[in-house]
């Protein structure tokens, strides 16, 4: 019976891990692919922690990049990062699925998951060994290199959406460095009322904005970043003094205000509107 019962686990076991198997390949990239400018500059800025390359910046928090989906044509991309000291606390599989929806729904195309942290796991048919980025070398400034030594960039490669690309430039050219304050309003599941408040916030010429919020009840309070990308799109992130935190994709409307979504690390809805500048 003993023996019986453990040839039934070991079936079990064998046929769940094949199916987890083939649940994240699929997810997977493979195959050729060329990635425009934007996105090279983008990778090197998420491998280093916002440290290196085209849109680097000095950094309140240390973070890594946790994950990033890259669209068919190279052009489109989705990412999520977490700050260092939470970097234990993150089921970054579950956002994997949010990163490909919103990639998808900007593109238009199919999108994969190009990077799992630092190790590039799109299959182009380059050694796998060769896709793991070293920490020295992401350091050094080479991601460009290694990208280009893998054959993703080939450095004069240009977005087929250039007209759309010159759009996005404009309306990021346009912002200057701001810091100040902005209502508001946010549903996050757990608490029965809505989070009414204020969020402040730093928002920099090239997309990406530092916030800071107080959560209601003493629960503490949050901080965190959110990052334009092209269209209007873009993602955050929220890290929480109480072991918290949240991350989902957001919209940048015409009127300047902000509207997101996504969910917490226990899986919890969150979604929230941000007032534009007054």
């Amino acid at each position: 019976m003993k023996k019986i019962i453990y040839l039934v686990l070991i079936f079990f076991l064998n046929f769940n891990l094949s199916l987890a198997s083939v649940a994240g390949s699929y997810k997977k990239g493979k195959g050729p692919l060329k990635i425009s400018t934007d996105t090279a500059n983008l990778l090197e800025y998420y491998f280093s922690g916002g440290k290196k390359g085209a849109y680097a910046q000095s950094q309140k928090e240390s973070w890594i990049g946790e994950l990033i989906v890259i669209s068919a044509d190279g052009n489109y991309y989705s990412w999520f990062n977490t700050p260092t000291r939470y970097k234990d606390n993150v089921a970054a599989g579950h956002y994997t699925g949010q990163a490909i929806s919103s990639c998808k729904k900007k593109s238009g195309q199919e999108c994969y998951l190009f990077a799992s942290r630092n190790t590039i796991v799109w299959d182009n048919g380059t050694p796998y060994k060769k896709r793991r980025l070293k920490r020295k070398d992401i350091k050094a400034g080479r991601t460009l290199q290694i990208l280009q030594e893998l054959g993703f960039y080939d450095g004069g490669y240009k977005s087929q959406s250039n007209n759309d690309d010159k759009k996005d430039e404009k309306k990021i050219a346009k912002k200057k460095e701001v810091k100040g304050e902005r209502s508001v309003a946010i549903s996050w599941d757990g608490y029965e009322e809505l989070i009414i408040g204020t969020v402040g916030y730093e928002e920099s010429d090239d997309g990406k904005t530092s916030m800071n919020l107080d959560l209601p009840n003493n629960d503490g309070s949050c901080e965190g970043t959110y990052l334009l990308q092209n269209g209007g799109k873009g993602t955050w992130l929220l890290a929480c003094s109480n072991n918290m935190g949240a991350a989902g994709t957001l919209n940048w409307n015409d009127d300047g205000s902000v509207t997101g979504s996504g969910r917490d690390y226990k899986d919890k809805k969150v979604k929230f509107t941000v007032a534009k500048r007054s």
